[in-house]
């Protein structure tokens, strides 16, 4: 698959890490050139120029620089602004602030929009060699962090390249060779059983149960197992998941969905590493690492007394919250990739990226939903996007999403989207004859057209008019 032109976060640079494509954002074009020579003339980079910050956005859209110099009072949409929607479409892209209004308040305030640096006009080249070397300072940690994960199979599986990912991979990789029980808490659907996944890497069995989706009676015989002849139905041992999780992981998603009988149950067992299966005398030694989810922050339940303390110190050795995705936007084009390239190969469609429409619908989604809400866009717009296309349009996206998915017409028959002018004009005469039962010559009156014209354009789509009853009035 092509680079994806989107991924913001990921700056190109050249072989040795160096960043070489600057953007410089200037409204006055003699003060550009000269801001262009003297960067040229410090080093070997591709200097482009953008006359405005729309200019700019639309660059940033198709060709993503590795950094951005940008004039700070601009006609329009000032530097101030550029900061800002630069941050929704690209959050890890550095920009240097450049102006001639060089007091201490405006370079405090693009500090706090989210500037990298600033500069006051006119700079030196040695300033700009100062300024560029802290930028690449920062751009080689992060590219050493994202090689570094690259390199793990276990977690290439969490994607992304913004600070908060590659803090939890490297939080991964400090705590995966211990056996201390780990909580991981985090919104429904950002992807914390993919996070317990890395955390177990490969050492031993990993099983795993929703402790949502079954009752008390089901889920302390999973857990525990139970003996032939326990209740109707048992007609030979079973081994719980605790005893099968020897050696591995057990993962217990939705923890806070325990009722306060299970979380005694599960306290007594792992304090005594032992379990007793349903139905059974004996108990049976168990020997696993217990990783649990919530999607509710525990602390706050023990304190309204909804889970019992003694047993969240006890699942609490080590704590991770897992950010919901609007939190890590930067992160999007690197799903979207992802997933387009997962659901295209396993529904047969020839699309290879999202339109630069599309991905900023994507990128300034609340995904309310996270991770998986995103998937579910990404496959269905894949599902949608029928035929040899190489971008998928922002209409294939849901409606909540700005797109129109799929949607019934008056008759009731499943419609896709986009339609042709033509389409869109014949449902809205068909509506229309409807609303008239008919008429055609109210339907006429209402559509500001000649009867006669109406009647061509009937002709010309074709349509069976069997089902209007025919009224010249």
């Amino acid at each position: 698959m092509p680079e994806n032109p989107h991924e913001h976060g990921r700056s190109r640079g050249d072989e040795k890490g160096r960043l070489t494509d600057i953007i410089i954002v200037e409204d006055e074009p003699d003060v550009a050139y000269i801001l262009k020579r003297a960067i040229e003339s410090s080093g070997d980079f591709q200097v482009r120029l953008s006359k405005s910050a729309e200019d700019f956005v639309a660059e940033l859209l198709r060709q993503p620089p590795d950094i951005v110099f940008s004039d700070l009072m601009m006609p329009g949409i000032d530097g101030f602004e550029l900061i800002r929607r630069t941050q929704v479409i690209a959050p890890d892209l550095p920009i240097v602030i450049i102006s001639g209004y060089s007091s201490i308040d405006n370079a405090v305030m693009a500090i706090k929009e989210g500037a990298f640096d600033f500069l006051p006009k006119p700079f030196t080249p040695e300033a700009f060699q100062l300024v560029l070397a802290k930028v690449e300072r920062e751009h080689g940690l992060r590219r050493r962090a994202r090689e570094a994960a690259e390199r793990d199979a276990d977690l290439d599986t969490i994607k992304g390249v913004s600070p908060i990912v590659q803090r939890l991979r490297e939080w991964i990789r400090r705590i995966r060779d211990t056996q201390a029980n780990v909580l991981i808490e985090g919104e429904s659907g950002t992807g914390k059983e993919l996070v317990a996944k890395a955390i177990h890497g490969e050492r031993g069995p990993f099983l795993a149960i929703n402790m949502a989706a079954v009752p008390d009676s089901l889920a302390e015989a999973e857990l525990f197992g139970y003996r032939k002849g326990a209740f109707t139905g048992a007609l030979a041992d079973k081994r719980g998941l605790m005893e099968l999780a020897h050696g591995g992981t057990l993962f217990l998603d939705e923890i806070n969905a325990a009722s306060m009988p299970m979380q005694g149950r599960l306290l007594r067992a792992l304090q005594e590493r032992k379990i007793r299966p349903v139905g059974g005398t004996a108990e049976v030694p168990v020997e696993f690492r217990l990783i649990c989810a919530a999607n509710r922050p525990l602390e706050e339940l023990v304190r309204i007394g909804e889970f019992r303390r003694d047993l969240y110190h006890r699942l609490n050795t080590l704590f991770v919250r897992v950010p919901p995705l609007r939190e890590r936007r930067l992160d999007i084009p690197a799903l979207v990739e992802h997933f387009v390239e997962r659901y295209a190969r396993i529904h047969g469609r020839r699309v290879c990226r999202f339109s630069a429409e599309a991905m900023t619908a994507l990128l300034q989604a609340d995904w309310p939903g996270n991770i998986r809400e995103l998937e579910n866009a990404i496959e269905q717009a894949v599902i949608l996007c029928s035929g040899k296309i190489s971008e998928i349009p922002v209409t294939a996206l849901p409606p909540s999403l700005g797109g129109q998915g799929w949607q019934f017409d008056a008759a009731g028959d499943a419609v896709s989207r986009p339609k042709t002018l033509a389409e869109v004009e014949m449902n809205y005469i068909f509506s229309v004859l409807r609303q008239t039962e008919g008429n055609k010559s109210e339907a006429a009156r209402i559509l500001d057209i000649g009867y006669k014209t109406l009647l061509r354009k009937l002709e010309a789509a074709a349509a069976p008019c069997d089902s209007i009853r025919s009224s010249d009035g």
